[in-house]
């Protein structure tokens, strides 16, 4: 039997074709990465916003902003969907109890409801940031 052997030329093109092709992978890993990171920045941002207007007595503009504050968790759920595995698993817990809390604090309907909701779900997206920093490196 008759072995053919690769020139030079095509190795290294071989070589580069399966560079390119990991790199492309790592590049998906690392969109879903900066995705989730800046989804979590969005909600970060419009939960300062509610906690704005409950910290001025604004119960009306603040239970207006919570619209964007369920849209912005949406958006962090579905990017959570797109990370790794390993990702998934480590974020999943602190983003279903942020759930929870989301919707807690779209049932307020006191000033200290919402004020108390804002502050755990302030508390919640903290701790999400420290294990995004961790395990997503944003």
């Amino acid at each position: 039997m008759h072995r053919t052997r690769l020139s030079p030329r095509t190795a290294a093109a071989a070589a580069a074709v399966a560079l390119v092709t990991v790199a492309l992978g790592a590049c998906s890993d690392e969109s879903a990465s900066e995705r989730f990171c800046d989804d979590r920045a969005d909600l970060s941002d419009q939960m300062s916003e509610v906690a704005d207007e409950v910290a001025a007595g604004n119960l009306g503009e603040a239970q207006d902003e919570l619209s964007d504050v369920e849209e912005d968790f949406r958006d962090l759920q579905s990017s959570l969907d797109d990370l790794s595995a390993e990702q998934r698993a480590e974020l999943a817990p602190e983003v279903d109890e942020l759930e929870s809390q989301v919707n807690d604090l779209s049932d307020a309907d006191s000033m200290e409801d919402l004020s108390t909701g804002s502050n755990d779900v302030v508390t919640s997206v903290e701790s999400i940031l420290g294990q995004v920093g961790d395990a997503l490196s944003c």
